[in-house]
């Protein structure tokens, strides 16, 4: 056999364990061959390895089952630290995680909403890191790569951004200019997949083959799990289910179609429908500030009706995408997140409710949805994920990152 095909054979090996060891947190030698099918000389010498590179540690022995007690392994939480970014139009979110994705500190650096430059977003993104990074007391040389989550077009094999909302970028590599400066392993990706990536290692998609992540924020994003593997499309910019039309001459998108489901669902609907709401008078603001999600929301949980229809509306058309959904895909599951969630019942109510009649009669659809308790750190979370992914993936699937 050719030495490169033992090179990549032992490196899928050596993935395997490394994940069978993240998915149980605890398992001996033995159970790790049972379960990758690997023999146990195999699963010996390379966890001997692991061992020596301080990728997974010995814990206490487990119970005997006759003989000596087995040596049960783990992850190493220190065997690599890791730096997650999420760059959104208003703020840029750091969190630094160690091995097993623990937020060992963050760091966030609001954004003035104005069209950045690639060079001045990287600029500020390095920042950001930088003092993430001194605030917490780590040093540059224990960072073993950054991951970095945006919304829009990704590829993340080129590191090129093609679209990103309210930015007039064009093929801006992002990942490079971040890369050059801080001299660090750097990854890029959508940062809806980052969620999807996210929830398939320590989320409700563990152990699920198949499943959706719908991401409800300004715009609506989405990322899928098919076959275990993340799906990004021949150019990396599949799965924009905000971008899918709904309503034939609907409201104009940020995508410059008309009718998408991000015009109806997205908090930048929402805001545009509640302003809408009161030039015609149809909601009468005692207060003369800016609107906000958070007014919106505590407004209409007080009863205000106008701003009810206006999230009963987009559940609805959230839930008839969904059903698009679940006929293309039928998925194990759906899991949403993001900001948006934070609406609770004024959205998921009218969501659920229209999910059945939508689907066909005869549909056999088992698709569990469930909705995420949101948190801002979870997607630059989601993002320093991507980097953990990769440092143990499987060189037959692995992406390329720029140093």
């Amino acid at each position: 056999m050719a030495a490169a095909n033992r090179d990549l054979i032992r490196a899928i090996n050596r993935f395997s364990i490394l994940n069978t060891i993240r998915n149980a947190k605890l398992i001996s030698r033995v159970d790790i061959a049972r379960a990758t099918g690997l023999s146990q000389a195999s699963v010996t010498g390379i966890t001997a390895e692991l061992i020596k590179e301080h990728l997974i540690l010995e814990k206490s022995s487990g119970e005997s089952i006759g003989g000596r007690k087995p040596i049960l392994l783990s992850l190493n939480p220190k065997g690599a630290i890791v730096v997650g970014v999420k760059l959104s139009i208003y703020e840029i979110s750091v969190v630094i995680i160690n091995f097993e994705a623990t937020i060992l500190g963050a760091y966030s650096l609001p954004l003035e909403n104005k069209d950045y430059t690639p060079e001045e977003t990287a600029d500020m993104l390095v920042r950001a890191v930088q003092t993430c990074l001194w605030q917490e007391n780590f040093s540059k040389d224990q960072i073993s790569g950054i991951g970095i989550g945006l919304p829009g077009w990704v590829d993340s094999t080129s590191g090129l951004v093609s679209y990103m909302p309210n930015y007039q970028w064009d093929d801006a590599n992002l990942r490079n200019l971040v890369a050059e400066k801080l001299d660090l392993p750097t990854y890029i990706e959508n940062d809806a997949n980052t969620q999807a990536i996210a929830e398939q290692w320590f989320g409700a998609g563990k152990g699920i083959e198949n499943f959706l992540v719908i991401t409800l924020e300004y715009g609506i994003g989405m990322g899928a799990v098919i076959n275990g593997q993340v799906y990004r499309g021949q150019n990396g910019i599949s799965s924009e289910f905000g971008h899918n039309i709904i309503q034939i001459g609907g409201p104009l998108c940020r995508c410059g179609k008309q009718g998408c489901i991000e015009a109806i669902v997205g908090e930048n609907a929402i805001l545009r429908d509640a302003k809408e709401a009161t030039v015609s008078g149809d909601w009468e603001r005692d207060n003369k500030t800016p609107i906000t999600i958070k007014e919106i929301i505590q407004t209409a949980n007080q009863g205000e009706l106008i701003l009810r229809k206006i999230y009963h509306r987009a559940g609805v058309v959230l839930g008839i995408g969904i059903t698009n959904l679940i006929q293309l895909y039928d998925p194990q599951k759906i899991i949403i997140t993001g900001k948006g969630v934070l609406a609770g019942d004024l959205l998921f109510k009218s969501m659920y409710e229209s999910i059945p009649g939508n689907l066909p009669a005869k549909s056999k659809s088992n698709t569990e949805i469930i909705i995420q308790n949101w948190s801002y750190k979870d997607w630059a979370r989601g993002a320093g994920t991507v980097v953990l992914q990769e440092i143990y993936k499987s060189p037959a699937h692995q992406m390329i990152p720029i140093i």
